[in-house]
């Protein structure tokens, strides 16, 4: 069984085309199911009336549909991530995604990311963490196309190093899916000890303690609105560079040191599990990158330069340098 993970809150402007395109997945090339786990996080518009309306059409009119599951739970937590995690904490399907509420999958994508999870199964063992996910297309709040691949938008890395991986998210929450030894390592962490989102955070556990996989598709559109700036600008564009600048050094150290702290809640939680997959050098990297919110400028510059983190890009490598 796949559980597609959909996390809703006031989404009434875009619900309705993100849940028509999850019914109509295509489940013909796969050896498995597709389940839909719904959590609205106390929405006060019709978010919840347009789900269900969609949903009646859906099961009036498709032979076989897929199983829709909405939570009953109406306690707000506040967050995305502590409302993917509540879902996650009712999965117990084999395999997981996250679908955000405005998106749009293509009707391949959960086919193709669970094919490409089986042969990474095969190739390193079902006990093995992994995480696969994918790139992606932009459209804007009206839905037009803005980029055919969000990696070359955003001329992002394609390796998921973990050293990488601490300094600058390229996964996508949207478009990943754990296998069920990484899902159960993900459940043990509360959603405040991710300060960088749920995506961050499953990105750098599993790159320390199994295999972050890229498949080299965009396997949904993106949107991106007003309450929704990820990649808002091309990189290396003058519009980036702008708001990099506007944003100033203090929005920079802000992120930066709740990255550090971000890095010791993992440390913290799963040294162990750390340990016996990569070895005491990554756990090593790990307690030094935590550390480095007490550091100073020099001290944060070498362990930069020991370890190869860096962000993607001169410019951001340069901003990095500069305001560390």
């Amino acid at each position: 069984m796949v559980d597609i993970l959909l996390a809703t809150y006031n989404g009434e402007k875009y619900i309705d085309r993100q849940i028509k395109s999850l019914v109509t997945q295509d489940r013909d090339s796969m050896d498995t199911d597709i389940r839909i786990l719904i959590r609205d996080d106390g929405s006060t518009d019709k978010t919840l009336d347009i789900i269900n309306k969609r949903l009646e059409y859906y099961r009036a009119k498709r032979p076989n549909p897929m199983e829709v599951v909405i939570s009953q739970d109406r306690k707000p937590t506040g967050s995305p991530a502590a409302n993917f995690m509540k879902l996650l904490s009712l999965s117990d399907a084999e395999y997981v995604m996250f679908s955000d509420q405005d998106d749009m999958w293509y009707r391949r994508k959960t086919a193709v990311t669970y094919n490409y999870m089986k042969r990474c199964e095969e190739k390193y063992g079902k006990e093995t963490p992994i995480l696969v996910h994918s790139d992606l297309s932009l459209m804007n709040a009206e839905g037009k196309k803005i980029a055919d691949s969000f990696y070359d938008y955003q001329k992002l890395p394609k390796d998921d190093r973990l050293s990488t991986l601490l300094i600058q998210n390229t996964v996508t929450g949207c478009t990943m899916m754990l296998n069920k030894a990484a899902a159960d390592l993900l459940r043990q962490a509360p959603a405040e000890e991710m300060l960088l989102m749920h995506d961050h955070y499953a990105a750098i556990l599993i790159a320390a303690t199994g295999k972050v996989k890229l498949i080299d598709e965009a396997l949904i559109r993106y949107r991106q609105h007003s309450q929704n700036i990820v990649g808002a600008h091309a990189a290396g564009s003058r519009a980036e560079y702008k708001e990099r600048f506007d944003l100033g050094r203090g929005k920079f150290l802000q992120d930066m040191d709740l990255s550090y702290r971000q890095a010791g809640y993992i440390l913290k939680r799963y040294e162990k599990y750390i340990r016996e997959a990569k070895g005491e050098d990554t756990v090593t990297m790990l307690r030094e990158y935590s550390e480095l919110i007490m550091a100073d400028k020099l001290q944060r510059m070498e362990f930069f330069q020991k370890y190869g983190v860096y962000k993607n890009g001169l410019v951001k490598k340069a901003v990095q340098m500069i305001w560390c």
